[in-house]
């Protein structure tokens, strides 16, 4: 389990991925000022969905190769500049990265198959070896600048992909280049897989799915491991108030807390993102989603400081220091 994330204060906000911005420099610029661990931006207007991004064409056109895919996202060359200028304090950056089972679904659904099951396993073991010395690139350009890299493979489509734990070595490439590595699922998640992933990170949609009861103890097990929960606790399509958002995160960490995890520790270990990411929607609605999240954040930081300068049990230590 990776100590990277350690750096990160309690509660760290970060967006999904995808950002309707139609210029580099604007989307890289707001992704240092707006979010407190900065991430490289996709951008659908420029580089087409999370599928064409890395496959460069339409998936239906033909088989995949290796030549078909975009060497680096639009955004990335103004994205290092701004960080090589204004590094984050924490040393850290998210590079979120379309997983190699999701490309795997849609290049057998493009050629007419039903993509899952076996076709879909053996697939995504190719495309994953690609996918990982194309992101290696990236975590070795942002040592340069002596930034540490977090992946974060997003699987959408996991759960009807017919996976079981006995693939989990698909990702082991993806895992290997990166010093600390996630996953990024919406919808349902298949959870007794994520229970075998052994991730430094779980983003998950909390917005519109909520905590069902067999999550609790899979992201249980999670946090007594050190591993981290990026809770979504705004939906873009529709943002609640910072006060719901940061009822539903509160509700979340408690949910978990118990004798092994204290709240002060689930709170150190959780991140607060967008359900989803906002590159189909509004430059303006991603404005409000960054401002909610934050808001939000600073609402339940607020509230547990109150929780803990009120109990008998707070030593002098601010629980965000411990």
């Amino acid at each position: 389990m990776s100590r990277l994330l350690d750096r990160l204060p309690a509660l760290a906000t970060t967006g999904v991925g995808s950002l309707p911005f139609e210029r580099a420099s604007d989307a890289a610029c707001h992704v240092l000022r707006a979010y407190e661990l900065p991430f490289c931006p996709q951008l659908p207007w420029l580089d087409g969905d999370m599928v064409t991004e890395w496959l460069g064409t339409d998936p239906g056109r033909c088989g995949w190769t290796p030549d078909r895919d975009r060497e680096r996202p639009a955004a990335w060359h103004e994205f290092v500049a701004r960080l090589t200028s204004r590094p984050p304090s924490h040393g850290l950056v998210k590079l979120q990265v379309t997983g190699p089972v999701t490309l795997a679904i849609a290049l057998e659904r493009g050629s007419d198959r039903p993509g899952s099951g076996a076709g879909v396993v053996s697939l995504a073991h190719d495309v994953a070896t690609w996918l990982a010395a194309n992101t290696a690139g990236q975590v070795r350009r942002l040592a340069q600048i002596g930034l540490d890299a977090l992946v974060v493979v997003d699987e959408p489509g996991l759960a009807r992909a017919g996976v079981t734990a006995a693939d989990i070595p698909l990702w082991d490439a993806l895992r290997a280049a990166a010093p600390a590595w996630g996953m990024h699922i919406c919808g349902w998640v298949p959870w007794d897989l994520v229970d075998a992933l052994d991730l430094d990170l779980l983003s998950v949609d909390v917005a519109t799915c909520g905590l069902t009861p067999e999550a609790r103890p899979v992201l249980g097990r999670m946090l007594r491991r050190g591993a981290r929960i990026g809770w979504g606790v705004i939906d873009p399509v529709a943002p609640r108030p910072a006060a719901t958002a940061s009822g539903l995160a509160l509700a979340g960490l408690s949910a978990l807390t118990g004798p092994e995890l204290p709240l002060d520790r689930v709170a150190h270990l959780s991140l607060l993102t967008p359900s989803c990411g906002t590159g189909r929607l509004s430059g303006e609605r991603e404005q409000l989603v960054a401002a909610s999240l934050d808001a939000t954040a600073n609402a339940a930081r607020a509230t547990l400081d109150g929780y803990f300068a009120s109990s008998s049990a707070q030593s002098s230590t601010s629980w965000r220091e411990l």
